[in-house]
């Protein structure tokens, strides 16, 4: 039926495969914390600065007329 080597063979498969998505699941979550919310900050922190100055130079020009 199932020789012992056919059988170790398909757990060393079975086991590679699990250490292959352990090690995408690590550098996807490395990419995520470290690389992508940074790149969202930044994104964002330049969304509230550019709102802020088109604020701001809204109450200059009301304050001006």
């Amino acid at each position: 039926m199932f020789s012992v080597t056919s059988l170790l063979s398909n757990a060393a498969a079975l086991w590679n495969l699990v250490l292959l998505l352990a090690v995408i699941a690590t550098l996807g979550g490395f990419l995520y914390g470290f690389v992508f919310r940074r790149l969202i900050r930044k994104r964002r922190l330049a969304g509230a600065r550019e709102r802020r100055m088109l604020r701001e130079a809204a109450e200059r020009e009301s304050v001006k007329d």
